[in-house]
Parts: C-alpha cells; sequence; structure tokens
C-alpha cells in the first residue's frame, strides 16, 4: 500500500493521495483564482479534515519548489504588489527562501520598543 504525497498515511491501492488530501485538493481546485486565505481555510476545513491534517497538507513541498502554503502566499504577494502598483516577481521558491532564511536567523531576546538589529 502506497502512502499520501500530502500527508504520509497509507493512500490505498495504486493510489498516490490519500482521500482526506484528495478532498482538499479538489476543495482548492472548486475555489478558482481569485480567493483569499480565509476561503481556503474555510474550504479546507468543510472536508472535515482533522487539523493536523490540513498542516501537513499545506506544508507539503511535493517538487521542492515550494509548499502549497508557499504558493498561495506568493500569488497573494504578487496581488497585492500588482494592487498598489509594484513590480514583482514573487514565486514559491522564493518564498519557501525566505521562509527557510527566517527560521535560521538568529534569535536576539530584545526588550520591549527595542528594534531588531536584524532589520535594517
Amino acid at each position: 500500500m502506497a502512502n499520501c504525497l500530502y500527508c504520509q498515511e497509507k493512500a490505498g491501492w495504486f493510489k498516490a493521495v490519500c482521500p482526506q488530501c484528495q478532498a482538499m485538493l479538489n476543495a482548492i481546485q472548486t475555489l478558482g483564482s481569485g480567493f483569499s486565505f480565509r476561503d481556503l481555510l474555510d474550504a479546507l476545513m468543510a472536508t472535515n479534515a482533522p487539523n493536523e491534517k490540513i498542516e501537513k497538507f499545506l506544508e507539503t513541498d511535493i517538487k521542492g519548489q515550494g509548499s502549497i502554503r508557499d504558493l498561495i502566499t506568493a500569488r497573494m504577494t504578487n496581488e497585492l504588489a500588482r494592487t498598489v502598483g509594484q513590480p514583482t516577481d514573487t514565486d514559491a521558491h522564493k518564498v519557501k527562501k525566505i521562509r527557510e532564511d527566517e527560521k535560521k536567523r538568529p534569535k536576539i531576546p530584545l526588550k520591549p520598543g527595542q528594534p531588531d538589529p536584524m532589520r535594517k
């Protein structure tokens, strides 16, 4: 039996995606192209998948180009930038790199009101 590409749980014989993750994929496809993150979460919650499974699903990076969450963040960033008249070329890979760089950044304990020295 194969494991699901998204949640790594059992998908079934000759299947790459388990029924719950397939339902979440279908929910995303029905949203179209201009949805908000709130719409996305509402659609995923409507599939009755547990929150932990939704998190795994959104964090899955099948092709190494960025997770589903990174793809959506890139799309929304581009839409916002275009709305305010700024040029943009953000993609999921760039969002993934920013997210990973932020995790590597040293955590400096700051006092209230003290500026972050890493953000100049």
